[in-house]
């Protein structure tokens, strides 16, 4: 049995029973914690995210329309050779499953009730087998070129995380300038509470031994795609 293998049935066996309602946690306001200086500039925050997300790793493309998006799914699907994908319940993702099928992507949607459970969950089989995930961020970071993914809006957490390469899609109008203007302000930036799951995704995965080698994809995607929608 693979690592691969043996990983995805350790996720199996967990999801064998039914996941806990998704329930919102109070928010307690923290006063007194100081504030971060950054010597950047971070006003310009859409350049910003680009520039930093770039610098992760990550392949970042600027999207005016709905024809720049299917450009961008349509460069996603030539260069990493998508033949199946998976396509989270993010607002930002709500063209993007019928884009993939009219490039001949065989599609797993979450929330369609045609392949995913009475829950409206999909088997983590089937995101598995999809070397693709798109998803929606509810914001991006500037400082660090962050998606801020949720899991709540999202419909579950996998498909940002077992698929090989990853695009996920972030409104130019959500981008913030440091994740202090997030988390400072959590009951306005998540007015409905937190969700079970909220991720910092800061391009590729990367894993670290003791003697500082660095290895690409172990824990979640190793190529990560960026569109910044400006409409």
């Amino acid at each position: 049995m693979s690592t691969r293998e043996a990983f995805l049935g350790t996720v199996r066996a967990h999801l064998g029973t039914p996941a806990p309602a998704n329930m919102p946690h109070p928010l307690e306001p923290v006063e007194g914690v100081p504030l971060v200086h950054y010597a950047r500039d971070l006003s310009d925050v859409e350049g910003t995210f680009v520039e930093r997300a770039r610098r992760t790793g990550a392949v970042v493309r600027r999207v005016a329309d709905d024809t720049g998006l299917a450009a961008l799914v349509g460069e996603v699907v030539r260069e990493e050779g998508i033949g199946r994908a998976v396509v989270s319940a993010d607002p930002e993702c709500d063209a993007v499953a019928d884009m993939l099928a009219e490039a001949g992507v065989s599609v797993v949607a979450f929330g369609d009730p045609s392949n995913s459970g009475a829950d409206g969950r999909v088997d983590v089989a089937e995101v598995a087998a999809a070397k693709l995930g798109v998803t929606g961020a509810a914001y991006g970071i500037a400082a660090t070129g962050t998606l801020v993914l949720h899991s709540g809006r999202a419909g579950g957490r996998s498909a940002g995380l077992l698929p090989p390469v990853h695009l996920g899609l972030v409104r130019s109008s959500n981008i913030l300038p440091e994740a202090g203007a997030l988390f400072r302000r959590l009951d306005d930036r998540l007015p409905d509470g937190l969700p079970s799951q909220l991720v910092l995704s800061s391009g590729p995965s990367r894993s670290g031994d003791i003697e500082l080698v660095i290895t690409i994809g172990v824990h979640g995607p190793g190529r990560v795609w960026v569109g910044v929608l400006d409409w």
